[in-house]
């Protein structure tokens, strides 16, 4: 049955709201410039940079049964999280809750009229669920991410000293270590615990590009543990 969403982990049956049409699966479009140039056919294209898109908008056409359920659904189909759509199972979109719901169309006399619940995603890419963590024990490792755009991993990187954590083409030196640090490059912050240790980094945080992904060290590291945020267009 494809007449669910979930909204920040819950299912909008329990608030007897049913999906009667699921927003189709949706490429975002890629951030760019056209150029005129006199004297020259068409125009010319110039991308912001490599995977950057617009936001994403998906809208679910729902039903509810009970109008009394209208302040509690209010309540919860507000602000920001993550949403689940039943024909993409399996992953996530980051997302806020984007128009005004117009629930004075429900309220005609009629418990199963539909309405329209707008999310907009940013960023504008779908996430695998509980992925894998990935774990690797000695340098020179190869891991590959299945997914069509690039990740931003959060790396817990065991050991300590000065070190160098080299990600593809990344050169990250880490110096006074101790007891480990955390590469989080979804929020671009360095920590261990609730300490922020971003002054023991040089470089930027590092990414997993689709397909391969050669990463390695110097210094006394004994794993790295990788939570890997597969996502894709």
């Amino acid at each position: 049955m494809n007449d669910w969403f979930e909204w920040n982990g819950v299912r909008c049956t329990e608030y007897g709201i049913y999906v009667s049409e699921q927003p189709p699966i949706t490429l975002p479009q890629e951030r760019s410039t056209q150029t005129k140039i006199p004297g020259r056919p068409g125009s010319l294209t110039t991308l912001e940079g490599d995977d950057v898109y617009d936001d994403l908008t998906m809208t679910a056409t729902c039903f509810i049964r009970d109008p009394a359920l209208i302040p509690a659904i209010a309540g919860w189909l507000k602000g920001g999280g993550t949403v689940t759509f039943a024909n993409r199972p399996g992953g996530f979109y980051h997302a806020r809750i984007a128009n005004q719901i117009p629930f004075e169309k429900i309220l005609r006399g009629n418990p199963h009229c539909s309405f329209a619940v707008t999310f907009r995603c940013s960023p504008p890419f779908w996430y695998v669920s509980n992925p894998d963590e990935v774990t690797i024990t000695t340098s020179s490792a190869v891991v590959v991410n299945p997914g069509s755009v690039y990740s931003e991993p959060i790396i817990h990187v065991y050991g300590s000293g000065d070190f160098t954590l080299i990600v593809n083409d990344t050169f990250i030196e880490l110096e006074g270590i101790e007891n480990g640090i955390v590469l989080n490059s979804v929020i671009q912050e360095a920590y261990q615990g609730e300490t922020l240790l971003n002054e023991k980094m040089e470089c930027d945080f590092p990414v997993l590009k689709p397909g391969n992904n050669l990463i390695s060290w110097s210094g006394d590291v004994s794993r790295l543990v990788i939570v890997p945020n597969w996502r894709y267009l």
